[in-house]
């Protein structure tokens, strides 16, 4: 899956302090990949339980469940009755949530994970601040850059440790969550070695602690299931 927002963070699968109180998230999302002049449209439901447990529910244009706890994930395709679960020693990070609980934190969380600040400067209404990443990761990460508006985020820039861009990102159409602004919209450019990317998310419905249904609570795969098995 392609990078939704500050890739950076989720990399690292940040989650949410005690202090935020966020039990639970729900949101609605639709995204959409246009590369080499073909596009994907992905929609669908999230929804997060504290600490580390994400469901995903994809409606369009498949039929799919992804099951996220810790450093475990389970892919289910319910039409073809496949599914994977794939087990990592590191933490998965959270698509789409994660954009949530990365605004919820002080500084987006880079702080918390090692970056300093190294610079600041001001282009019209906008401030940017400039980010080195910690000493023990300089190998594999890059410096990073966040701009803000009135104290609201507006644009991310993450770069690899040569220092060419590998993910810029805008935010646009903020809405009060939990008493911080959350983007409602994000548009991303992701470039790697096959090219540039374009990516657009867009959330709705967006809610906070609340009860979540009992098919996310309480999910199991049908015992008529074969599950592939993967390390990573």
């Amino acid at each position: 899956m392609h990078i939704i927002i500050l890739s950076l963070m989720l990399a690292f699968g940040l989650v949410a302090d005690e202090a935020q109180k966020l039990d639970t998230i729900f949101l609605k999302f639709e995204r959409k990949v246009v590369r080499s002049g073909s596009t994907e449209i992905v929609k669908g439901r999230a929804y997060y339980q504290s600490p580390q447990k994400l469901f995903v529910e994809v409606q369009e244009p498949i039929d799919q469940i992804m099951l996220i706890d810790g450093g475990v994930m389970l892919i289910y395709y319910p039409v073809e009755q496949k599914a994977f679960r794939i087990k990592s020693k590191a933490l998965f990070s959270m698509p789409f949530i994660q954009a949530i609980l990365s605004v919820m934190k002080d500084d987006y969380g880079l702080t918390e994970i090692g970056y300093t600040l190294s610079k600041h400067e001001k282009k019209g209404d906008t401030l940017y601040t400039h980010w080195n990443p910690p000493r023990k990761l300089k190998k594999h990460l890059g410096k990073f850059t966040l701009g803000t508006a009135n104290g609201v985020l507006v644009y991310a820039e993450a770069r690899n440790p040569k220092g060419k861009t590998v993910v810029k990102s805008s935010f646009s159409k903020h809405v009060e969550l939990a008493g911080k602004q959350f983007p409602l919209e994000v548009r991303s450019e992701i470039f790697d070695k096959s090219g540039r990317t374009e990516e657009f998310v867009s959330y709705s419905d967006v809610k906070l602690n609340i009860p979540l249904p009992e098919k996310v609570t309480s999910f199991k795969l049908p015992d008529s299931i074969r599950v592939d098995e993967v390390e990573w």
